[in-house]
């Protein structure tokens, strides 16, 4: 192995992830190139060395796992703030291990804007119990009413032959991307929605997805 010509790569790379703020490639391939060329020097051993030579293997020594922890360290803290910010980054360009980290983080992220939001719209959770008011009592099966307003009213059939209405506020809402479906605090399904879809949801359910940036308000005049 040519010492010197594996050291210059690796000062190269380290060099350039130094200089530039987004990440560098490094994928798998780069990586586990310069780990062999780490380890075979560290693991380097040869009799009869005489001083100088014993000297400068150390110094490569040094120089390579200097390089090569502070490169890994570098692309750590960019990975890190990628994921604090939810950037997007591309993940060919990266390693197994700093996928996993970035993944974990983004997951995080999200999880705890999530809990935030809800925290923030409702004082306290949805209590059925409490949102639910008694209607008259019918014999049939009576399907469900639907009526589009500011404010739903919503007949819902039970078992027992007995319906039950709940009331809610309403929004308005046009999706910006993709969306999975979700249950509203109303107990009815809803979506999944493509990007300019538009449906009329419980207003908590939608200050929920107007925070996460999954959708926007449409102001009726």
């Amino acid at each position: 192995m040519n010492l010197q010509k594996e050291y210059e790569k690796l000062y190269q790379y380290w060099l350039n992830e130094f200089q530039q703020k987004d990440l560098t490639e490094f994928n798998n391939e780069i990586f586990n190139h310069f780990k062999k060329s780490v380890d075979y020097i560290n693991d380097y051993q040869e009799n009869n060395m005489n001083e100088i030579k014993i000297r400068l293997l150390q110094s490569y020594k040094d120089n390579f796992n200097y390089l090569f922890t502070d490169l890994l360290k570098m692309r750590e803290l960019k990975i890190t703030h990628s994921a604090l910010a939810l950037k997007e980054i591309n993940l060919d360009n990266i390693i197994e291990a700093e996928k996993l980290l970035y993944e974990n983080l983004v997951s995080s992220v999200k999880g705890y804007n999530k809990l935030k939001a809800v925290s923030i719209y409702e004082e306290e959770p949805p209590q059925i119990d409490k949102i639910i008011e008694p209607e008259i009592e019918i014999k049939s099966v009576v399907e469900k009413d639907l009526i589009l307003s500011d404010e739903k009213s919503i007949k819902i059939s039970k078992n027992e032959g007995q319906t039950e209405q709940k009331k809610f506020n309403y929004t308005l809402v046009r999706f910006i991307k993709k969306t999975p479906p979700l249950v509203g605090v109303d107990l009815i399904n809803y979506g999944p929605f493509e990007a300019e879809d538009v449906a009329n949801l419980p207003e908590k359910n939608a200050k929920i997805l107007i925070y996460e940036k999954f959708a926007e308000k449409i102001e009726i005049n």
